[in-house]
């Protein structure tokens, strides 16, 4: 994978073999020493760029996040139809496919939050940064009018990073009837013609 969006080509290099070492190893076992290995320079260098291999991982999470919404973005493109909720969590449900490491590095960042302030707060940005972005699908469809979309919001983002973590831990589950069911329980949100 290649990292997009980073300046110089040292920094680039250590985010892209940063990437690569901790969606294989985890951020436990990942080192500064095997990253910068991966990325064929000297440790110190990636001490001059990062301050902690924590902050390392926040830069990784910050361009994936922003390559995330792009793909998330997609969704505005869906015509709306009576389809639409379908078509609009085929989006996420793919996005499990092409980009695990993503997602596995996406919950790297989760149990970093639960021992770092740091952390907690990359996880609040990241979780409000979904939940604008599945806001902003819901506004654009006839939702009944008692409907409390930021508590909906909330709930469709979590649940898609929960099903995420599903198929991680248990390649046998079934990611597509589970999104089936999403969107049958989502569809009985929509008013009615």
């Amino acid at each position: 994978m290649k990292i997009k969006n980073v300046n110089g080509d040292t920094k680039s290099k250590i985010v892209e073999a940063a990437y690569q070492v901790l969606a294989e190893q985890g951020f436990e076992k990942a080192s500064t020493k095997e990253i910068a290995k991966q990325a064929g320079i000297s440790q110190g260098l990636i001490n001059y760029y990062f301050s902690s291999k924590e902050d390392l991982m926040f830069e990784i999470f910050h361009l994936e996040s922003a390559r995330y919404i792009e793909e998330m973005n997609k969704i505005s493109e869906i015509p709306l139809n009576k389809n639409f909720i379908r078509h609009a969590l085929a989006v996420p449900q793919n996005m499990v496919h092409q980009y695990p490491d993503w997602h596995r590095l996406r919950f790297e960042l989760f149990a970093i939050g639960l021992r770092s302030e740091a952390g907690r707060k990359e996880i609040q940005q990241s979780l409000e940064a979904g939940k604008q972005q599945v806001l902003k699908t819901l506004n654009m469809m006839p939702l009944r009018e008692n409907i409390n979309k930021k508590a909906l919001a909330s709930i469709i983002n979590v649940t898609i990073d929960g099903l995420a973590l599903e198929q991680m831990a248990d390649p046998d589950f079934d990611l597509d009837a589970a999104y089936v069911t999403l969107a049958q329980l989502l569809e009985t949100y929509l008013a009615k013609p």
